[in-house]
């Protein structure tokens, strides 16, 4: 059994200020600490407030926001939580027209333009050439282990009753030229590599999960699979020998094999904490 908690280590320094995070019940927490300041950002007039944890989205108008973020500012500070000033720290709190660009969990809004931001897109990239780099270095090129892998970072997939995977997190965009540039690079990868595999697309996986997210084939739910669907994969790509396996013991390499590439998925999105 992996542990929920991380292990204490001598070195480990206290964490005595902010809103929980970390833990799967750190949103649940956060909620219950913040639950006045709820109360507060919904009394506001002509407002209208988003709040995940302890990142902050108003919407009000233009003449009232300096006044706004003092008072916001204010109200955390009653709880003992402080607020980064937009005026002196605009890196990390930020005021402005709602027609300039701005970013938010992970998203980044331009206008009418939904996209993710450029830091995660960029982690995704690094993940996919990894992909690649590790089948350079190793010692049995099996190219289509390699696919398969690719294939789960560009759909995603479900596995023990969860969505995992990029598109996934980033599933409310609307810029469908991002998922474009995102095939074309990794058909240079392809060409790069010399890897004569047809991966799937990013533009078909995001069609199929805004559209057929329930019906769709083309994003592997893992929690369907049957006995044979779980040998296939577990001989096809990872190289095991299942004939001498019990019924449990498939089962048991399959959700251990598959639950560590899925942990990889985890990896494009980790940064955001949520």
């Amino acid at each position: 059994t992996v542990p929920t908690v991380s292990k204490s280590r001598s070195t480990d320094t206290p964490v005595d200020h902010g809103v929980p995070q970390g833990l799967a019940i750190s949103n649940i927490l956060a909620a219950i600490y913040l639950i006045n300041i709820d109360r507060f950002l919904d009394s506001l007039a002509d407002v209208s407030c988003y709040r995940y944890v302890d990142d902050v989205l108003i919407f009000c108008n233009w003449k009232e926001t300096e006044d706004i973020a003092d008072k916001v500012i204010k109200r955390f500070a009653k709880i003992g939580l402080k607020v980064h000033d937009p005026i002196t720290m605009p890196t990390k709190s930020s005021m402005g027209a709602i027609t300039d660009r701005f970013d938010y969990l992970g998203y980044q809004f331009d206008n009418s333009v939904v996209s993710a931001r450029q830091g995660t897109v960029e982690n995704l990239k690094s993940s996919l050439v990894a992909i690649f780099t590790t089948h350079a270095h190793s010692k049995k090129k099996n190219e289509q282990f390699l696919l398969w892998r690719l294939n789960l970072r560009i759909t995603g997939c479900v596995f023990e009753n969860k969505s995992k995977g990029w598109l996934f997190f980033f599933s409310e965009i609307n810029d469908e030229a991002l998922l474009h540039v995102l095939d074309h690079y990794i058909s240079k990868l392809c060409k790069r590599f010399k890897i004569k595999v047809k991966p799937k697309k990013f533009v078909r996986a995001f069609k199929e999960l805004t559209h057929r997210r329930y019906e769709t084939n083309y994003i592997p739910n893992f929690d369907d699979y049957d006995l044979d669907m779980m040998k296939e994969v577990l001989v096809d790509y990872f190289g095991m020998d299942v004939s001498k396996l019990e019924d449990d013991e498939i089962e048991f390499e399959f959700h251990k094999r598959v639950g560590r590439q899925v942990k990889d998925l985890l990896a494009d999105v980790k940064d955001f904490g949520y």
